[in-house]
């Protein structure tokens, strides 16, 4: 079976490679204190991972890709205003 990434996969892995890459740039900055800025980037991998295994669970569910896709859009874009307005971690 030939895998067929989704929106909601590419939104997801885009989100974990952000998430490590700013990581990885920033870590002096994000260890300082107590290093509760590591700590914050841990938690938002973690929300990333779970963004990828609701898109495993809609690709199941779902078998019509159109619903997927669609689907896997509005959770990303829900996804996208809870990070950016501080929904999730405030």
């Amino acid at each position: 079976m030939k895998f067929k990434p989704t929106i909601l996969t590419i939104y997801s892995l885009l989100f974990l490679a952000g998430c490590i890459g700013f990581t990885l740039f920033n870590y002096n900055e994000l260890s300082k204190g107590e290093g509760w800025g590591v700590v914050g980037m841990i938690g938002l991998f973690g929300f990333g991972v779970l963004l990828f295994v609701i898109d495993i669970v809609i690709r199941n569910l779902f078998k019509n890709k159109t619903t997927a896709n669609i689907i896997g859009l509005v959770v990303a874009v829900i996804a996208t205003v809870l990070v950016f307005k501080g929904g999730l971690f405030s």
